[in-house]
């Protein structure tokens, strides 16, 4: 089998597809959004989907080189400070004519061009703003509407729609559907999204498990943004306040150690956790305060009569327990922020707190002991963005409750005119606690019990990119998993290459050691736990060829090795040929085969699926088998448009997949979803 598929990857290396359309932009984020995510093993922690949000969304509202301030430039993926202060810069002295133009900024070559170009536009300066606002001209102009209905379903029946509702099985139907009406104008932004998990019920247009919508009026003069309803809030680099997703360690070596907060922003995502509901309004000019309210409902496992566990973040409610659960608990939050904005840099005063209608319990495992519990937590901390030379450094640090603090300091600087370097302390006390954050670091979710030291190199020479981290890290309390201090170090390095304007390539490894537990039977008959080592390497050559705008295709191998702490080996395998397709201006092809062999679920591999719009798909692929999918793509008409998916994993031999009441009888899991997309 795997002889046979390694001569279909050089029988299509060579193809040659006549050109029919150009690469369109989507298709630029969409390359972008693969790179971005297809080295982060996510789970429902990451808030992946939000972040598919926020750059598809950036796609469709990119910023005015002409306009934006500094802190809207910053949220383009690749620009740093230094390069949002010398794009102002030169603005003053010239307004953009083309968006080509900002390729004359120091530190933006081709590369980067591409990688911005999605999220940037030129236009006239911002509105003036006396005697406009009872015009309705000012409120509707430059007006765009966006409607989506999207449909999805696992083919194969789950043992969940077999079981009666008695017995514990799912209420609702095997669709999972999602709706989602936008308006926007300069000034003014309305948005509804409705989502249907599969198994939830849905007996009418009004009632959808997950309902978000908000009112928002933006660029308004000093008045920069009034929320009322749903919205995110990203402050500094996330150990006080961040909501929406961040980007952690991956391929992008030099600025991942630092965030570019995002601010207030409405919220869009069909996430069902990690975000606001309220009001909140971002007012001033050079300088900004930010507050914001919010009163929101959450669903959490019951534990006494007037306590509870840590609320889920899963928003499932489709069996009778989860639905008596749903809702049962009320968090109110309260806070703001204060944002200075310097010749030297950016500084911020952030702090907030939140409070619980009902006692927050933890869990009982030693590795919670520093978990959240109470009813009640508060956080204020400082950060900073500042110029030091030819430097960048950033900078937290942040006080919770219980006396503790969290902080990190880094720097991003250029050695000469090939080569960059970052490096990056942090320290999160295990006592630490702000349920609100989201750091940098090797563990998700909140910054807390975790020190680490990062170390990250880029070097230009000719073709080649060179690039390499390394990140040790330490916990003093325990973690999950393990009931002593432990710690670790994650090595990663990459080789890019582009040998001709078709062809490119790179090679990347990834080497992580880690502690972990493991138990024995000690000489008295008894079960002893002990400390060990782990090791998982991974190592992928991946191959792009793209004779034309409208044709391409590549090619992947990746090996896994893990090593446990008993010296057991456990082997991954992946191959994979991916194949892009402009068949006509309006059709456009994404399909792959994969093939996979792994010994265990701890020799997982991971890909990046490209999916219908909003839709993160990122798959953890595990035994011996096979995938593959195929996404279409239709221009119906300039404003209407129409996606397909359908994808398949079988795994051979088996006669069961999942477990629970996602279990399916067989050896195949089908995924169809469809669709549609109306723009004006």
């Amino acid at each position: 089998m795997v002889k046979r598929y390694l001569f279909l990857i050089v029988t299509l290396a060579f193809v040659h597809v006549s050109t029919l359309a150009q690469d369109s932009t989507s298709t630029k984020v969409r390359d972008q959004l693969e790179k971005t995510f297809e080295d982060f093993d996510l789970d429902e922690n990451n808030n992946g989907e939000q972040l598919i949000y926020f750059l598809q969304e950036l796609e469709n509202n990119p910023i005015n080189l002409n306009s934006a301030e500094i802190t809207d430039l910053l949220q383009i993926p690749g620009v740093t400070y230094i390069t949002a202060r010398l794009i102002i810069e030169y603005r003053v002295k010239k307004p953009f004519e083309t968006i080509e133009e900002v390729q004359k900024i120091s530190g933006i070559g081709l590369t980067t061009y591409e990688k911005i170009s999605p999220y940037i536009t030129i236009g006239n300066a911002k509105d003036r703003f006396s005697n406009l606002y009872s015009d309705p001209k000012y409120w509707f102009n430059n007006t765009g509407i966006e409607i989506i209905s999207r449909y999805q379903q696992t083919i194969e029946e789950q043992e969940g729609f077999k079981r009666p509702d008695s017995l514990g099985g799912y209420t609702g139907n095997p669709v999972k559907y999602y709706q989602r009406f936008k308006f926007q104008s300069n000034h003014l932004s309305f948005n509804l999204t409705q989502e249907k998990d599969a198994g939830e019920t849905l007996a009418g247009p009004t009632d959808f498990d997950f309902n978000s919508i908000h009112l928002a009026l933006v660029d308004n003069g000093r008045l920069k943004k009034l929320i009322i309803g749903d919205y995110s809030l990203s402050f500094g680099q996330g150990l006080v306040v961040w909501s929406g997703g961040a980007f952690g360690k991956g391929r992008e070596v030099i600025q991942s150690i630092g965030r570019n907060e995002r601010g207030l922003k409405p919220y869009t995502s069909a996430q069902e956790s990690n975000f606001f509901r309220g009001i909140a309004a971002t007012i001033g000019d050079t300088h900004d305060l930010t507050i914001f309210y919010s009163n929101i409902p959450q669903t959490a496992s019951v534990v006494g009569s007037d306590s509870v566990r840590f609320p889920s973040s899963s928003g499932f409610h489709r069996t009778t327990n989860e639905i008596n659960r749903r809702d049962n608990v009320h968090q109110t939050t309260v806070g703001g922020r204060l944002r200075f904005n310097s010749l030297v840099g950016l500084f911020g005063l952030s702090a907030y707190s939140t409070h619980f209608d009902a006692t927050i319990i933890k869990g009982n495992s030693i590795s919670n002991q520093h978990d959240f519990e109470g009813r009640t937590n508060s956080v204020i901390g400082v950060d900073y963005r500042a110029l030091v030379g030819r430097s960048l450094v950033i900078g937290e640090l942040a006080y919770s409750d219980y006396d503790a603090f969290a902080g990190l300091i880094g720097v991003e600087s250029s050695v000469g005119n090939l080569t960059d370097i970052a490096i990056q302390y942090r320290n999160y006390s295990g006592q630490y606690v702000s349920i609100l954050g989201d750091g940098f670091g090797e563990s998700s979710g909140t910054p807390q019990n975790e020190r680490g030291v990062y170390i990250g190199l880029k070097h230009q020479v000719s073709k080649f990119t060179l690039s390499t981290y390394v990140d040790q890290y330490h916990f003093d309390a325990p973690k999950s998993g393990i009931q002593s201090p432990s710690g670790g170090i994650d090595v990663l390095g990459m080789i890019e290459a582009t040998f001709s304007r078709t062809l490119s390539g790179y090679l990347l490894i990834r080497n992580e050691s880690k502690d972990e537990a493991f138990e024995i039977v000690n000489d008295a008959g008894r079960q002893e736990e002990r400390t060990g080592t782990k090791i998982r390497s991974s190592y992928r050559i991946q191959i792009q060829h793209q004779p034309t705008p409208s044709f391409r295709s590549r090619s992947r191998v990746e090996w896994i090795r893990v090593n446990s702490s008993q010296n057991d080996l456990e082997k991954g395998f992946l191959i994979y040929q991916d194949v892009r397709l402009n068949v006509s201006k309006k059709l456009l092809l994404d399909a792959r085969f994969t093939l996979f062999d792994t010994d265990s679920f701890n020799a997982r591999v991971y890909q990046f699926e490209n999916d219908l719009r909003y839709v993160l798909s990122n798959v953890a692929l595990n035994d011996r088998g096979q995938r593959w999918y195929v996404l279409a793509k239709y221009d119906i008409s300039g404003n209407l448009e129409m996606s397909l998916k359908i994808s398949r994993s079988v795994i051979e031999d088996a006669q069961i997949l999942s477990s629970g009441l996602n279990e399916i009888k067989g050896d195949k899991r089908t995924q169809f979803g469809a669709q549609i997309r109306y723009k004006f």
